[in-house]
């Protein structure tokens, strides 16, 4: 049994704390005043950044992992009342 082909690997992008200020002022002006600072562990299919005290900013590293963002929007609040844990809503998409 050999090792399943799954394919180039994602051309991963950069997203710093500057581009993430810029896209919330541009699509999200009522949140722009709020700071905007990385999170530690940012996770492998997402770069996320603390946006204020009570947001996330997730933005997809590769342009393959921008495919999940709608399948995440549409299936999260429809499972989230059948979860043992709190599942964060979208405010903003």
């Amino acid at each position: 049994m050999g090792v399943p082909q799954l394919g180039p690997a994602p051309q991963r992008l950069t997203v710093d704390v500057e581009t993430v200020h810029h896209l919330v002022a541009e699509q999200f002006p009522q949140w722009s005043q709020l700071p905007v600072t990385p999170v530690p562990e940012p996770g492998w299919d997402n770069f996320s950044f603390r946006l204020g005290e009570d947001l996330l900013v997730r933005l997809p590293s590769a342009a393959e992992y921008a495919l999940a963002v709608e399948k995440e929007h549409r299936w999260l609040p429809a499972i989230a009342e059948h979860l043992p844990v709190l599942v964060p809503m979208p405010q903003g998409h």
